[in-house]
């Protein structure tokens, strides 16, 4: 059952992991997830598992989310109180998880985070030279660039193709029932922009808002749209309309400049900027769930 407890006004725009749009996403799949308050410290998304005789496994990801004035007593007072086993920690953190009594399990890894500018000539200053050179051709090759809350049905040829470069590129993304689930449960925030030549995709990208924030959710691109730049052209055209609404960064996703030394490139081409998360961390505190 999603909660929805009194909040601390909260000082900076929240992770999609631990929204209330995500939190709704989730509960719409059957999952026990809740955004549980702190005190008067911040909150924290809370997903619970049961796992039989072992209790229930409480986990959060990107939380929990304190506010900046919260001091760091108050913080380990909170998150020992939340009663939380698993913890993919968001930055900054270290102190305080280890004063709650984690141990560190797994390392950090690495976000690009996209701040959005009103402007767009701000916007594209942001991004290096060779970026900006790929934004203006594809500009001038006359993309057409269509804007539309996600559809399950009318999308399927985009989630299809997106499972396909899954299988060929040999990685694995959330799952197309999640950006489904928020998109039933969040009418309006999954948002596929599609690049179009003449009446043709050539790429497309589904952007998942959350409240001053928003997640580069998947990204698409046939041969033609490589070759047309439509990728910069659909980022650059995100940043202008989520702007517009008030959305103040966009979570562009983990960075791994070893294994995908391209994919890296274009996030950080685009004036994104790195941001270091806080690991994995376990607490096994009795295991009385």
């Amino acid at each position: 059952m999603l909660m929805r407890p009194v909040m601390p006004q909260l000082d900076r725009p929240l992770p999609l992991q631990q929204s209330d749009g995500f939190a709704r996403a989730l509960t719409l799949l059957g999952r026990s997830a809740a955004v549980e308050g702190l005190h008067d410290c911040g909150q924290v998304l809370v997903v619970s598992r049961p796992l039989g005789p072992l209790g229930t496994l409480r986990f959060a990801s990107r939380g929990p989310v304190f506010r900046h004035d919260t001091p760091p007593a108050d913080r380990v007072a909170a998150l020992r109180g939340a009663r939380l086993h698993l913890v993919n920690a968001d930055a900054g953190d270290d102190g305080i998880l280890r004063g709650a009594g984690f141990h560190r399990i797994m390392t950090p890894a690495t976000l690009a985070v996209l701040p959005l500018d009103p402007d767009p000539d701000r916007q594209l200053a942001l991004c290096d030279a060779a970026w900006r050179n790929k934004v203006r051709q594809g500009r001038r090759a006359g993309l057409r660039i269509k804007l539309r809350p996600l559809c399950p049905q009318r999308d399927a040829w985009f989630l299809a193709a997106d499972l396909e470069q899954q299988r060929h590129k040999r990685f694995r993304a959330l799952p197309h029932a999640v950006s489904l689930a928020f998109a039933s449960a969040n009418p309006g925030d999954a948002l596929v922009l599609t690049a179009m030549e003449g009446p043709t995709p050539v790429a497309a990208m589904l952007i998942l808002r959350h409240g001053q924030a928003a997640t580069y959710q998947i990204a698409w691109s046939g041969p033609r749209g490589r070759s047309l730049h439509a990728h910069p052209v659909l980022l650059m055209e995100a940043a202008r309309r989520l702007s517009a609404t008030g959305v103040t960064e966009l979570d562009l996703g983990t960075i791994d400049t070893d294994a995908g030394p391209g994919l890296a490139r274009f996030k950080l081409g685009s004036g994104a900027t790195v941001r270091r998360l806080g690991g994995t961390w376990l607490r096994v505190p009795g295991w009385h769930g």
